[in-house]
């Protein structure tokens, strides 16, 4: 069971807990009211006194402890998402690390039809020569800029990700040649009108792609394979 369902389900039954003490408590104060001779004798017959003092005390513990549940719930969710953006969300830049990356991978390569699938490679070429030249400090900046036009760009056409270092996966389904050059084309457009506003330093990027329509392996290993084959031969 995923966490989230499983926290889905402990709120539900607490919830239904809640609603059934508040059920209870309305239903024995009603009653009581309505009781003008079970109201006196709880008054005037002590054994009866202290069952109610009990049950009443008992209710009161009950919504207590209910109220800390909900908020111990509300305390899990929140260290659970935590836990999840940092096993998935690169730290530094914020959009889907290496591990999401890696899971993608995992479900194509299950897949049993992988035909329409289009993959990108994508690194800063130069982002050595800016952290030497403004410093780590300052090439971060750019590298989580950058980051933030890669992944607002990629939602319209798939998964993106950050594969480590420099290096970013694009992954679009039913990939044509015409969608995978408007991904680039629209990437390369946003990417200089960046450099436009930032003239003190350009970011260049490298970008090579593997449309298995053409390829036509079966494998999606394999598609990344030639993927990065075709990076190595710059």
């Amino acid at each position: 069971m995923k966490s989230s369902d499983y926290f889905q389900n402990y709120k539900t039954f607490k919830v239904v807990q809640l609603i059934l003490l508040v059920v209870f408590a309305i239903a024995f104060f009603v009653y009581l009211y309505a009781d003008e001779q079970l109201r006196s004798s709880v008054y005037t017959n002590k054994s009866l006194l202290t069952i109610c003092v009990f049950l009443w005390a008992f209710m009161i513990y009950s919504f207590i402890s209910i109220t800390w549940d909900f908020h111990q719930l509300q305390k899990n969710i929140i260290d659970n998402h935590v836990l999840n953006r940092t096993a998935y969300l690169d730290t530094l830049t914020g959009i889907p690390n290496r591990n999401s990356c890696d899971m993608i991978f995992d479900k194509y390569e299950a897949a049993g039809d992988i035909s329409h699938i289009g993959c990108a490679l994508v690194s800063i070429s130069n982002l050595q020569a800016l952290n030497a030249q403004f410093g780590r400090e300052t090439g971060n900046k750019y590298l989580q800029d950058f980051s933030n036009i890669f992944e607002k760009l990629g939602d319209g056409y798939g998964f993106v990700g950050r594969n480590g270092g420099n290096e970013f996966i694009a992954v679009l389904e039913h990939c044509s040649e015409e969608k995978m050059k408007g991904f680039i084309d629209k990437l390369t457009l946003s990417l200089d009108e960046y450099n436009e506003a930032h003239p003190e330093a350009h970011i260049s990027l490298a970008c090579h792609t593997a449309l298995n329509y053409e390829l036509g392996v079966t494998r999606f290993s394999e598609l990344m394979r030639l993927l990065y084959n075709e990076a190595k031969k710059e």
